[in-house]
């Protein structure tokens, strides 16, 4: 692979824009074709994947594949204390289609990447290795880490380089994943295949009795578009961001699962660039919904439909003993399109010795400490003389800091939304309890931590961020990827 450092590909060479170029255009001008053919880049096949989805054994049919769980990286060392990996960012290939093969850029040339399991109280270390021929940097979604070790949009990765990030694992049991945040290309990155799952636990979780180990499976939701030839197929668009046609879960279109008669829970992570999600299971069958983006919530919450906006992690149990053995259950994106319905389908083939529950009572809420400032960030589209997303009509920058939050307070952040698109919110760094939603109070699933909230249109949204542990530099900003890049950020500097 051959990119610049900054730029990706773009279209067959006659039309090639860098991100500045595309900054320069007027928001009317910015939708167009990139093909991710990473091994050759080689100029994009004519017939595009919606002229074959029509056609006998398409590799677009749903529930063709088995599902299949990425595998999880073993450490090269381990003691008490600490768990040390190493991971390559490098190309790879996988059949994400039937019978093709679609280039990739991913860890360990893996899509998704491998999981990494770690334990509260236990530190990792992982040393990435930077084989990709592009400055790249890690984030641990979700994770309360260091500064020096978030995986801040500026602090690159040369290429053929490496660098070591330690996580210290203070929080408690969560599903987090991790991904490059290279300012200007997590678009590009995370639609090349660059993201896995980092899954925390911690003696109150193992107490639990929940479903272990087969019966706790990590599902990360895409949307892709394809060429002809399978290799992936990206449309830049500044205004709703990325929209593909075909919904992947662990890099396969649509797949099955099979299931036995008993209690499953399912890490649902929304790792689309921009598309939202509502998951319903069946004809409405409720699941149970234990936890969100920073870990359990204090009980159960039934539900059954499920909205899910980029970067939102939600944790279910689904007992499948209340189905009888031949049963398929579809689960549905309902807010789809006719070839973004179907997520997956459950197939109930046999009985299985339960050895889960179905807890009364999770994680007790914390206590805050008082609020200690009151902030308001309205978020804006500026399209005269060029396209971008702002906070507080500002564009990132990297010697600026936006706000000072004392270490130890918590304050009260309200989003704003001034736009006519949805904004997943994210805080590096950091948890925070969503207070209100209009003025509303928030469903009884989003009160427990997070780290991303959805504003949607003529929005106002208010969160109470805890500043705990660690002060330094971190970034907030839009989680909808192209948003993000085109410069929906800010900076604060948490502060002693």
């Amino acid at each position: 692979m051959d990119w610049e450092e900054g730029s990706v590909p773009w279209g067959d060479g006659r039309d090639d824009l860098s991100r500045r170029d595309v900054l320069k255009r007027s928001f009317g001008a910015v939708a167009f074709v990139c093909s991710f053919d990473l091994a050759t880049q080689a100029r994009p096949a004519k017939r595009t994947a919606a002229a074959i989805r029509a056609q006998a054994g398409s590799p677009f049919q749903p529930f063709r594949a088995e599902l299949q769980v990425p595998p999880t990286l073993l450490p090269e060392r381990r003691t008490r204390s600490l768990e040390r990996y190493v991971l390559d960012m490098r190309e790879g290939t996988a059949e994400v289609l039937h019978g093709m093969q679609t280039p990739v850029l991913g860890y360990d040339g893996l899509f998704p990447g491998p999981t990494i399991r770690a334990r509260r109280g236990v530190k990792t270390e992982i040393r990435q290795v930077n084989a990709a021929g592009r400055a790249l940097n890690v984030h641990l979604h979700g994770g309360v880490t260091r500064p020096d070790s978030d995986g801040h949009p500026h602090d690159f990765i040369p290429p053929g380089d490496s660098r070591t990030y330690h996580y210290d694992n203070v929080q408690h049991a969560a599903t987090l994943w991790y991904h490059d945040h290279a300012h200007g290309e997590t678009s590009q990155t995370l639609f090349a295949g660059l993201a896995g799952f980092y899954l925390l636990s911690d003696d109150l979780e193992s107490g639990l009795e929940l479903p272990q180990d087969e019966y706790d499976v990590p599902l990360m939701i895409q949307d892709r578009s394809f060429n002809a030839d399978g290799s992936f197929r990206y449309v830049l668009d500044l205004d709703r961001g990325f929209r593909g046609d075909t919904l992947l879960v662990n890099g396969q279109v649509a797949p099955r699962m099979r299931v036995e008669q008993r209690l499953y829970r399912l890490r649902f992570l929304n790792a689309s660039n921009a598309r939202a999600y509502k998951l319903r299971l069946g004809n409405g069958r409720p699941m149970l919904q234990i936890g969100s983006d920073g870990g359990l919530l204090p009980k159960p919450i039934a539900r059954t439909e499920i909205p899910m906006e980029p970067a939102e992690r939600v944790d279910v149990l689904v007992d499948f003993s209340d189905f009888g053995r031949g049963s398929k259950l579809v689960l549905q994106n309902v807010g789809g399109e006719a070839s973004t319905t179907a997520v997956m389908r459950f197939d109930v083939v046999r009985g299985g010795a339960e050895e889960a529950r179905v807890p009364k009572r999770l994680q007790p809420a914390a206590k805050l400490p008082p609020v200690n400032a009151e902030r308001t960030f309205p978020l804006t589209f500026h399209g005269l003389g060029s396209a971008r997303w702002e906070i507080s009509e500002r564009v990132f920058g990297m010697d600026r800091v936006d706000v000072r939050p004392r270490r130890g307070t918590t304050e009260l952040w309200t989003f704003v939304n001034n736009s006519t698109r949805m904004h997943p919110m994210h805080l590096h760094g950091y948890h925070f309890r969503v207070v209100s939603t209009n003025g509303r109070f928030p469903h009884p699933a989003d009160r427990g931590w997070k780290d991303t909230v959805a504003v949607h249109p003529n929005q106002s949204v208010t969160v109470r961020p805890y500043f705990d542990y660690f002060g330094g530099r971190y970034v907030f900003h839009c989680h909808a990827a192209e948003h993000g890049d085109m410069s929906m950020m800010g900076q604060m500097e948490v502060v002693a």
